[in-house]
């Protein structure tokens, strides 16, 4: 319970995949704090991109790598050591029938990186000030 471990990966209607992570850890006596990473990384291609932001392909992949990944935890403390496995089954289960559609929409991936990409550049303009 220490380190990262893939739980399970799924196929999106997109083409994406979704992960689950346990990056649960120890804390005092037989308590854990259960934390659950979704991961679902997006290759950043010429036709994932809307139109007007094809002609910055290559500034878009040098700002954000070539798959920016999309993340998001939950998190629950002192939970007991025996609890664990059932409560990270269920939480995934959670996640998996809420989000499953969001992030396999074929409009996902594209929104994605757009969404990357405006906050890099408005991190540049901070940065510049």
């Amino acid at each position: 319970m220490n380190s990262e471990k893939l739980q399970t990966r799924h196929a999106l209607a997109n083409g994406l995949f979704l992960q689950f992570w346990d990056l649960s850890r120890p804390m005092i006596g037989d308590r854990c704090q259960l934390v659950l990473e979704i991961r679902v990384a997006v290759p950043i291609t010429a036709g994932l991109l809307a139109p007007d932001l094809r002609p910055q392909l290559d500034r878009i992949i040098a700002a954000l790598g070539e798959a920016p990944v999309f993340t998001k935890q939950e998190v629950r403390n002192f939970v007991a050591a025996g609890d664990a496995a059932s409560l990270l089954k269920q939480i995934e289960e959670q996640l998996l029938a809420s989000l499953r559609a969001y992030l396999g929409h074929p409009d996902f991936p594209g929104k994605f990186i757009r969404k990357r990409y405006a906050e890099h550049q408005e991190e540049q303009r901070c940065q510049r000030r």
